[in-house]
């Protein structure tokens, strides 16, 4: 297996990297705030359409669908591995369809879906990637045909996120105090190995300057379009790319898709339940107020 990192397309997974997506994804957060909201967005659309599940990963969405009476269900990602795992979450459904594949170069013919799904999936892609991302999603859809999309906020680049009884400003020390022990221009390996076990960030963004020294992303305009970076999260550190929300929005819509609505799902009630059930590293209201990530409801328009 190859080892993770940034690519030419997009980014990878190192084996460790996939064995801590497939057990946790993201995490107890994501399974909070996310998961509940995302299915019941999906189940009245799924119904009896073909669906698309683009950068599939280990299958979970395509297993929703299959089991929300879709037609028909095809999900790709570009890594085999996360394709062998999604086969093997899928296998007892005869209408699902998993396969190795380019989310900017879709082995679809066009006007192929109804539904397509594109969950955290603009973050790993490169920024030409990025562009035809988009671009493929407008060709593979019919007209009228819906999209869901979950990207990464400006704010989770730019915020640090730690649990109500880890001060920032202590753990702002250990973020330096670790920064201090990665070498120059270091693989994506070095900086999973190195914060990996820092547990009391939630979530921060990393990046590395034109010296080739990794810092903290404090502010948004520190950042570049399509620009490398690590995300920290509580399940593993992610490689990603940087796309502002503007740019989401610009590209989207630039591709000749119309967007319905964009929602934000982490909300107050969901945390208030959130600190119930792990009353021991409760959530600040600072989660609710800056959002990780927004779900954008897009669709395909009928030409006229």
């Amino acid at each position: 297996m190859e080892s993770g990192g940034h690519f030419t397309n997009g980014t990878r997974y190192g084996a460790e990297e996939i064995t801590a997506f497939a057990g946790g994804r993201h995490g107890s957060l994501g399974q909070a705030f996310l998961d509940s909201a995302i299915a019941q967005s999906l189940r009245p659309l799924v119904s009896g359409k073909r669906v698309l599940d683009i950068g599939c990963g280990i299958g979970d969405w395509c297993n929703l669908a299959a089991q929300c009476g879709a037609k028909s269900v095809d999900g790709f990602d570009i890594q085999e591995e996360m394709v062998k795992l999604a086969k093997q979450a899928t296998e007892h459904y005869d209408n699902v369809n998993i396969q190795v594949g380019d989310a900017a170069d879709m082995p679809y013919d066009d006007d192929s879906f109804d539904v397509a799904i594109s969950l955290f999936v603009t973050c790993n892609l490169s920024p030409e990637a990025f562009t035809k991302h988009f671009q493929e999603l407008h060709r593979v859809l019919v007209p009228g045909g819906k999209a869901v999309l979950l990207v990464p906020t400006d704010w989770s680049h730019s915020r640090l996120y730690t649990k109500i009884q880890s001060d920032a400003s202590t753990v702002q020390d250990h973020i330096a105090k670790i920064l201090a022990t990665v070498p120059k221009y270091p693989t994506t390996a070095q900086v999973t190995n190195t914060f990996k076990d820092a547990d009391d960030i939630l979530i921060a963004c990393f990046a590395m300057d034109h010296k080739g020294d990794v810092f903290y992303v404090k502010d948004v305009n520190q950042l570049t379009h399509g620009q490398p970076i690590w995300r920290k999260t509580e399940v593993m550190v992610f490689p990603n790319f940087f796309y502002s929300d503007k740019s989401s929005i610009t590209h989207i819509l630039g591709a000749g898709l119309h967007i319905d609505k964009i929602e934000n799902y982490f909300t107050e009630d969901k945390r208030v339940a959130y600190n119930k059930k792990q009353p021991d590293i409760p959530l600040s209201r600072k989660y609710i107020q800056d959002p990780t990530a927004l779900v954008y409801h897009i669709s395909k328009p009928f030409v006229h």
